[in-house]
């Protein structure tokens, strides 16, 4: 599920509307009491309504750094104000949870076909070094017990702790 939430995924959709909200909400980090949250309003090939969030995520997790929140907005309304009404791709992470008000976060977009098919390279190559540092892992972590032979050195501290009672 870490991986599902923090990696990018994207979206072939036409943007229909943006919007700027005001958040109520203490920030310890900037002493801040509101904040302005933009979000992104489309609609995806199959006529589904789909709503990203598009905050920075600055220098924290997840390390996309993204500081052009402004500057994406901006690209946004321009495609919304276009009247070919042209579909982009939208990279997002994150996920829409609609009884708490969650919403993915739009890294980028990129004006696309409409049978635009994305294949997600960078995911299927991280996923597959995560999986092979794990089995490296597992067979380092392995081949080390092995070597310290936990058994015998168990017996040996047996033998020594029975001898220590004989010799008293």
């Amino acid at each position: 599920m870490f991986l599902h939430y923090n990696l990018p995924r994207t979206d072939v959709v036409q943007f229909t509307g943006t919007d700027v909200k005001r958040m109520d909400r203490k920030d310890p980090n900037t002493g801040s009491s509101t904040r302005d949250v933009r979000y992104l309003n489309a609609i995806t090939r199959t006529g589904k309504i789909r709503v990203f969030r598009n905050e920075d995520t600055g220098w924290g997790w997840p390390p996309y750094f993204k500081f052009d929140s402004a500057d994406l907005s901006a690209e946004v309304q321009s495609l919304v104000q276009n009247p070919d009404k042209p579909w982009a791709r939208v990279r997002y992470y994150g996920w829409r949870i609609k009884m708490i008000s969650v919403f993915p976060n739009a890294i980028s977009v990129k004006v696309v076909d409409k049978n635009y098919t994305h294949i997600p390279w960078f995911n299927i190559i991280f996923v597959t070094l995560l999986v092979i540092g794990l089995i490296f892992a597992i067979r380092f972590f392995r081949a080390l017990i092995g070597r310290l032979d936990l058994g015998e050195r168990f017996r040996e501290i047996g033998r020594s702790a029975d001898d220590h009672n004989n010799q008293k």
